[in-house]
């Protein structure tokens, strides 16, 4: 019985379920009787190609099977004829199709030894070429993977090859807004305890960026908050005299919120009517990232001053820094569900939504009209609300993952080190691959079709 990824069929123009092949034919199952059709298109996939292989049938011979009813039918429904599905066996004995069951065959017996024999990276470096022999190869820190992932030249990072302008003046000053992201209990405090310019100078310096096109500006936004831990949002004190600095300083807000499990519902609640209020009272607006259908909710009647935004959790598209070794097509990957304008309408008009956070993730991405904000260099791949590394250092294993209902902040000391050639790292609840593209504007310019955003955010 193959995968259904590997062997998919049409019956005319009917999608089948084929549920055995051989190279004198195959069997399929219907749910209901049918008459004989006048072809069948059988769909091969070719792991070299990363592809279909095509073949259609004009000539064949088709006969009914033994029929199958469900196990929980009485004797005297059978005989009624209710029966759950019907099969069929269609006899084809074409060179082309006999040919195609040979070399699918062939390359999944291949994949299932591998599998059994080896381990993920040499069945990886089997079929895709991804070479195993690096995965040996781990820095000793984050601290060490930030230095080699930032470090770079200056002179090489802050201009443009093609024309005698600097990057800023290519795309900064052209109406882009920056952002930098509080997303931690360490970078809640630094940024308290320093002046404004003083928090900056620290910052890029500490990762590696002292050189790059982004110091050179004052941002005009922070974002407030972590959208993938729910544990690392700051406390209530601490969040509105972070906001009350950021008011005095000029700045503007944006507060990211991360799912919302059962039990942080009225909390939340409570605390966005006191936001409310202190937007209310200060006269200015929030931004509100939303990772949750709940939050929308809360919102509901509260969009004059808080404005909802929608968050990286809901807008969803794959994302992995070994995608490089795929073959295929990746500009498939470019558009998801924000790129069709009846969706963007429906969250403008139900949920006053106008806003979309994205990630530079490593491939050219088609961003829809709107107000689309691009997070870099940083980039998700996996989130659990059961984090790996409280597991990993409360019981030495990564996969005895359970609610951390109180949270020491692991966090903040430790990282998970992957292979340094991934490009990627653990921290906190969450997987995160890094696109070394954005140091290089022009470059990670290029990887964005359509509209461009109107805001970068810088989320190290």
């Amino acid at each position: 019985m193959i995968p259904f990824g590997l062997l998919s069929g049409f019956m005319d123009s009917k999608e089948i379920r084929i549920t055995e092949l051989g190279e004198d034919g195959f069997r399929l199952r219907l749910a209901e009787e049918c008459p004989e059709p006048e072809q069948f298109l059988i769909c091969f996939y070719d792991m070299k190609k990363a592809g279909y292989r095509k073949v259609e049938i004009r000539r064949f011979e088709m006969s009914a099977a033994e029929e199958r009813c469900l196990q929980d039918q009485q004797p005297a429904e059978m005989e009624t004829g209710k029966y759950f599905y019907r099969e069929y066996f269609v006899r084809a004995e074409q060179k082309e199709y006999v040919q195609e069951v040979r070399r699918l065959a062939g390359e999944y017996n291949r994949y299932i030894r591998l599998k059994l024999d080896g381990d993920d990276a040499e069945l990886a470096k089997s079929l895709t070429g991804y070479p195993a022999e690096l995965d040996e190869v781990h820095c000793r820190s984050l601290e060490e993977q930030k230095k080699l992932w930032f470090g770079g030249n200056p002179s090489s990072v802050r201009r443009n090859p093609d024309a005698d302008q600097s990057v800023e003046e290519l795309f900064l000053d052209k109406g882009t807004e920056l952002a930098l992201e509080l997303n931690g209990p360490s970078l809640y405090e630094e940024y308290l305890c320093q002046p404004l310019q003083d928090f900056l100078a620290s910052y890029w310096q500490k990762n590696y960026l002292t050189h790059s096109w982004l110091a050179g500006r004052t941002p005009e936004r922070f974002y407030i908050g972590n959208q993938f831990c729910h544990n690392l949002f700051p406390t209530e004190n601490q969040l509105f005299s972070i906001m009350d600095k950021m008011r005095s300083e000029g700045l503007e807000i944006t507060l990211a919120f991360s799912y919302i499990r059962e039990f942080m519902l009225t909390s939340v609640g409570k605390l966005l009517e006191k936001v409310d209020n202190w937007c209310c009272i200060h006269g200015v607006n929030v931004e509100i990232v939303v990772n949750d259908w709940a939050v929308v909710e809360m919102l509901h009647g509260k969009t004059t001053r808080l404005c909802p935004v929608f968050g990286t959790l809901l807008n969803k598209r794959k994302k992995d820094p070994r995608m490089k070794y795929k073959s295929g097509d990746i500009s498939l990957f470019q558009r998801n569900s924000l790129n069709a304008k009846f969706y963007r309408d429906f969250l403008a008009e139900e949920f006053h939504i106008h806003r979309y956070e994205w990630e530079s993730c490593g491939y050219p991405q088609e961003l829809p009209p709107g107000k689309n904000s691009l997070h870099l260099p940083f980039y998700q791949t996996n989130t659990s609300q059961y984090c790996p590394l409280y597991a990993l250092c409360t019981t030495g294993d990564r996969g005895t993952q359970q609610l951390a209902e109180h949270c020491p902040k692991f966090c903040e000391k430790y990282a998970l080190l992957y292979p340094e050639h991934l490009h990627m790292t653990g921290r906190y609840n969450s997987l995160f691959g890094v696109d070394k593209t954005f140091p290089e504007i022009p470059e990670m310019w290029k990887n964005i079709k359509g509209t461009k955003p109107d805001r970068i955010v810088v989320n190290i």
